[in-house]
């Protein structure tokens, strides 16, 4: 979410909607990576433990991952410049594709009419850790988002798939940082952890925090098809960080990421996901099937 950009928005839900071509950037990854220096990326404000720890078994209110930072070295922070020119961030996550550079992330964190249009210079830092980048950073070159939400903002549609450049060692991220497979159209209740990086007070963007607990479907006609996940207090900057549920086999699946939600006392304490349907999966298997580089 962008402070003082957050809209409320009343839309149809449209989990069937049409689908865009990607879109390349058609930026130089050298370009984008020299703009990110460590203290443009502390600049950015807002844009709207182990891996055999037991993710359902957390605490559920926003605090810092507890666990071995190597197991969650998927989930970092995206970086973008805001049509107006304002450094912004937000959160993404990398999950399992065929060409091994794709990341989901929230439409918001791409597109944004209060903004002005589709953002530019996206850099992914996976692993982010106070200005620190312990395996690399990687320009976009692809983005692919719903037309549901870049023509009306339809918040069920809030998600986003971007495919990366390789590192400046050549390296695809998802060699290096693993990832996690996407589900698409699962129930929007249930067990569920939540990731991000939040910027706002009291975070500061430096670490990753998460919240973890007993999802339930969102009431709001705004989110249709959506969950909610209370208590979860990670403020913007945690938007497009990755929603995960456990498969009863005992794997860590991406179900949703961070949608906006509502300004309003109410809506304080709660995280709003927007849950993978198959629209998602349209936008997921175009970026998948670009060529690696």
């Amino acid at each position: 979410m962008i402070p003082a950009l957050s809209v409320t928005i009343a839309a149809l839900a449209a989990t069937l909607a049409p689908v865009s071509s990607p879109t390349p950037t058609g930026e130089d990854a050298g370009a984008v990576r020299s703009y990110w220096t460590a203290d443009r990326m502390r600049e950015a404000v807002a844009a709207t433990g182990a891996r055999d720890r037991a993710l359902d078994d957390e605490p559920p209110a926003g605090v810092p991952w507890p666990g071995d930072a190597a197991g969650v070295a998927h989930v970092g922070r995206l970086f973008m410049v805001l049509p107006g020119g304002q450094k912004a961030t937000c959160t993404a996550a990398v999950v399992t594709a065929a060409n091994r550079d794709v990341v989901a992330t929230a439409g918001h964190c791409v597109h944004l009419k209060a903004a002005g249009g589709a953002m530019k210079s996206l850099l992914f830092v996976p692993g982010y850790d106070d200005g620190a980048t312990p395996y690399g950073s990687y320009p976009a070159r692809s983005v692919a988002v719903a037309p549901a939400w870049t023509e009306r903002e339809d918040h069920a549609a809030d998600f986003a798939f971007v495919a990366l450049d390789t590192d400046d060692r050549g390296r695809h991220v998802q060699d290096v940082t693993g990832s996690r497979r996407a589900v698409f159209g699962a129930e929007p209740g249930g067990r569920r952890t939540a990731l991000g990086y939040p910027f706002l007070a009291p975070y500061d963007g430096r670490t990753l925090q998460y919240c973890a607990g007993d999802a339930t479907p969102v009431e709001d006609g705004r989110l249709a098809g959506g969950s909610q996940l209370k208590p979860c207090r990670m403020t913007n900057g945690a938007s497009g960080g990755p929603w995960y549920a456990r498969e009863p086999g005992g794997e860590d699946v991406q179900v949703a990421v961070t949608s906006s939600r509502p300004r309003g006392e109410e809506f304080k304490d709660v995280a709003w996901g927007a849950v993978f349907d198959r629209t998602a999966e349209a936008l997921h298997t175009a970026q998948a099937a670009l060529t690696s580089k």
